[in-house]
């Protein structure tokens, strides 16, 4: 079957178009992965200098002891906090270092059996609320003014004390959020975040205007300190390549601590930093940063197997292609050498089969029956014709046979320089015809050789035959022989019209004739060189071609004196 040229252009066009939407989407989902591994490591590092400044404000708040009395005063309703403030340079007896603080015992809010209790020292707005766990609000109890004194109610809704639940009881000085089970108080919990911030901020404030503002921050944070806590936590999150880290001040951008000085312009542009001592309200605004001078390879090495396979398989998919695509154009030109080579079968059967079919004829004749002389001589035609036919055939079997590597060589010793004097002598007389001569400068001393001689023999024969054939002009041939260590080279050159660089490499294969156009005035099916090249590779031997269009051709054998395999 005869390949299109639109069919091939066809099929090469939708093949590298899904290979080339392959490769697309690959490297579209390769670059997601990459991204998606780059997200988590900055979230990683985010958690890192997250917990680097918690670990580094715990540090410096075990230095700092304030020791809070609270208490009520018992000439107004306003309360009276007595401060004492202590501070701290070591780190012995931590169990010291924390806040103490006097809670009166007397609870202004009790719930006891389904009554609610509570007492107010001075005018003001109640709100008692019963609430579920998601907060959501059950029932509204008290929601006004209340005057000092002591107040009590009773829930006449029982369904209330089943269950878990949450009174929520707030006025204008405290507020307490008590938990149900069944009816019976459980625990009191904490006051709300927003309380404990209000009060960590005055802690601050009271902290810093205790003259610890006009600390610089290299003395706040020691240098080892800093590195140790920095490279523990980033081992701790899972981060386990290289880090660079620097204090930068905010103020003036500029590097006041640095773990390493080779990367001060990377730190100050970096896009991992956070507020050191986030909570200061009067020091200088200090920034952490990191930078990973190896953070593009780390990341890559997350989603290294999958990027290996992904290329790997991006690989034998291309190999593939390129494969399928060479043996397209192969089997396309193979195709158009099978065309040209029954065309030239064709012209070489033509001429025996009309000479035998027009001697047959004539010997049908009465009057040439008649005459030996003419029988005898129109016979002879008919049985060179045939014979000549025969080895045509012969020899398109042999190569069959050979191809499909169904042979074996009759190993022997064989006198190479003898080989050629026989074959020279053949074809002198032809070539002398032409004008012609063939040179022949053997030097080889070892010129015996392991080979199959009937096969060596039709190779010679070959490449004379060929320089011979392909020759314009008188034909002149020099064969020559050389030792080359434990092989021996042959060399046949002539002044033929030579071969084109770009038809060199195909001159040797199978049904190959260098293109003349429509002139067959050189008969041939394009097996000689093949042939050649087949039995030099079976006796591990070489061919080499050198030719220059114009001026002739040289075919160099190397073979090796002795077989190391004999068939």
């Amino acid at each position: 079957m005869k390949l299109r040229k639109k069919i091939v252009v066809l099929i090469i066009t939708l093949i590298s178009a899904a290979l080339l939407g392959l490769v697309c989407l690959q490297v579209y989902m390769l670059n997601n992965a990459y991204r998606l591994e780059l997200n988590i490591f900055k979230q990683n590092v985010n958690a890192a200098l997250s917990a680097i400044v918690q670990k580094v404000e715990t540090h410096e708040a075990l230095k700092k002891v304030i020791k809070v009395k609270v208490g009520l005063n018992q000439e107004g309703s306003r309360k009276m906090a007595l401060i004492n403030m202590e501070t701290c340079d070591s780190l012995v007896a931590p169990g010291e270092k924390k806040w103490e603080t006097n809670i009166p015992k007397n609870d202004p809010f009790k719930i006891d059996s389904g009554m609610v209790k509570f007492s107010l020292e001075t005018p003001q707005h109640v709100r008692l609320r019963i609430v579920d766990s998601l907060g959501q609000v059950v029932q509204k109890i008290i929601d006004e003014e209340k005057p000092a004194g002591n107040y009590e109610f009773a829930i006449k809704d029982s369904t209330l004390f089943h269950g878990a639940l949450f009174f929520n009881f707030k006025t204008d000085s405290a507020t307490y959020i008590i938990n149900l089970e069944d009816g019976r108080k459980s625990a009191v919990m904490p006051k709300p975040a927003s309380d404990n911030r209000r009060r960590k901020l005055v802690e601050r404030v009271l902290w810093e205007l205790d003259g610890i503002s006009h600390v610089p921050i290299e003395k706040r944070i020691k240098p080892a300190f800093l590195d140790s806590v920095v490279h523990e936590t980033l081992k701790e999150k899972g981060i386990n390549t290289p880090a660079a880290y620097a204090v930068i001040s905010v103020k003036n951008d500029s590097i006041i601590m640095a773990g390493q000085k080779s990367f001060d312009l990377e730190l100050l542009k970096s896009d991992h930093k956070t507020r050191i001592f986030p909570y200061d309200i009067f020091f200088e605004k200090n920034d952490l940063a990191l930078f990973f001078p190896q953070q593009t390879m780390y990341v890559l090495r997350q989603i290294g197997i999958s990027a290996v396979l992904t290329f790997l398989f991006i690989l034998i998919i291309i190999l593939c292609f390129i494969y399928v695509i060479r043996t397209i154009f192969k089997q396309k030109q193979f195709s158009n050498l099978l065309t040209d080579f029954i065309n030239n079968m064709t012209h070489e059967f033509k001429t025996p089969i009309s000479t035998i079919s027009l001697t047959s004829e004539t010997l049908t004749n009465s009057a040439v029956l008649k005459n030996e002389k003419r029988v005898k001589k129109y016979g002879k035609i008919i049985q060179d014709e045939s014979a000549r036919m025969r080895l045509q055939v012969e020899k398109i079997l042999q190569m069959a046979a050979l191809e499909q590597g169904d042979f074996e060589l009759n190993i022997s010793d064989v006198n190479i320089h003898g080989l050629i004097k026989n074959a020279v002598d053949k074809f002198v007389v032809k070539i002398e015809q032409r004008e012609g001569s063939i040179i022949t400068d053997l030097k080889a001393d070892n010129f015996n050789i392991e080979a199959d001689k009937v096969h060596l023999e039709n190779i010679i024969y070959n490449l004379i035959d060929n320089a011979t054939k392909y020759c314009k002009e008188k034909p002149v041939i020099k064969i020559g022989t050389k030792d080359i260590g434990d092989k021996i080279k042959i060399a046949f050159q002539d002044n033929g019209i030579g071969i084109k660089p770009e038809n060199q490499k195909q001159v040797f294969e199978k049904y190959y004739r260098v293109p003349t156009g429509n002139i067959h005035d050189v008969k041939g099916f394009g097996l000689g060189l093949s042939y050649v090249k087949l039995i030099v590779e079976a006796h591990q031997g070489e061919i080499v071609l050198a030719s220059e269009l114009g001026k002739g051709s040289t075919f160099v054998i190397i073979l090796p004196l002795k077989q190391r395999f004999k068939n």
